[in-house]
């Protein structure tokens, strides 16, 4: 199967929530924005800085961690997948689910919903319909939004003054966790205008039992996600304590997945920038800032190539099953 028809189902997997990009520059901005960003961050810090930030940095060790922090989460990932289709009813080798999931982080370098979408292309492959599969996706997509807004309103509760954070965050952290509850009613009580929508049928089916189920096996991944950019930062000189680091990441993580800008960049470097520079161990406020951008750039790079070549040999080797 070509990475082209992939790519078109990617937004046809995911219904008409979704709709393809059309004409140039709707595939063209957000790039325009990642590139608005950093140049705004790039105005903002000195050169010599950054230059010196590169320049020193322990690029190969974080490359290496990289690689091997996302072959580590596929695993994890592939596994919380599983749980949350077994609960939807769709039951298939771990395997094949590994094996697909890791195929869609070609795709999920671009965007998380695209990558979310193209494995809805293996489920109607798998033989489940078409909007069945978008509803099986939007099920993913909401346990896993659910969990990581759940562990960041714990964070904030448990960590309330990150130290570049001078006001109360638990009215954030109870919204939140509000809206998980409320999320979580409707899905109890099904309410009738919602009921015939064939979308919604695999979040009816899956009951607030399924849901607990599959964010149960999602955790995990998502703590791991957490502690591995942890010790990537740990890693790069920047020590980041871990309380602060459990409200903080997922933080990072939410505003990369923001469908601005593809795979986050610009907007999570951003978020670095203006999040985690208090914690380098420099004394000059621009030279933290440099720190956090070189890290953050170069990390971005690595993630991408980690994802390229593990999602190519996932696809790959699917191919070859089929």
């Amino acid at each position: 199967m070509g990475l082209r028809k992939l790519k078109e189902f990617a937004g046809e997997g995911l219904g008409a929530a979704v709709p393809a990009p059309r004409g140039v520059l709707a595939k063209l901005w957000p790039w325009l924005v990642a590139l608005a960003i950093l140049a705004f961050l790039f105005t903002r810090i000195p050169p010599e800085g950054l230059f010196t930030a590169f320049k020193t940095g322990p690029w190969l060790s974080l490359g290496l961690y990289t690689l091997f922090q996302v072959a580590l989460l596929l695993m994890v990932d592939a596994y919380a997948t599983s749980v949350s289709l077994a609960v939807t009813g769709f039951k298939q080798q771990f395997s094949l689910i590994f094996l697909a999931r890791g195929a869609t982080y070609i795709l999920g370098i671009l965007n998380y919903a695209l990558g979310q979408g193209a494995f809805g292309f293996y489920l109607r492959r798998s033989g489940v319909a078409t909007v069945r599969a978008a509803g099986t996706i939007l099920f993913l997509i909401n346990v896993n939004i659910g969990v990581l807004l759940s562990v960041v309103a714990f964070g904030l509760l448990a960590c309330k003054y990150p130290r570049q954070i001078h006001f109360d965050l638990s009215p954030l952290a109870y919204v939140l966790l509000v809206g998980v509850i409320v999320y979580l009613a409707v899905i109890l009580t099904r309410p009738h205008f919602l009921r015939d929508y064939q979308l919604l049928a695999p979040l009816w089916e899956a009951g607030v039992w399924g849901h607990v189920r599959a964010a149960g096996a999602r955790l995990p991944h998502v703590i791991l996600l957490i502690l591995t950019y942890w010790g990537a930062l740990r890693l790069c000189g920047i020590p980041v304590p871990l309380a602060q680091g459990m409200v903080l990441i997922p933080l990072v993580y939410i505003i990369g997945t923001l469908p601005i800008a593809p795979m986050g960049l610009g907007t999570s470097q951003a978020a670095l920038v203006l999040l985690f520079s208090p914690y380098a161990p420099l004394s000059a406020p621009e030279a933290r800032a440099a720190a956090m951008l070189a890290f953050g750039l170069m990390y971005y790079f690595f993630g991408i190539v980690a994802q390229a070549l593990l999602g190519f040999w996932c696809w790959q080797k699917l191919r070859h099953l089929n």
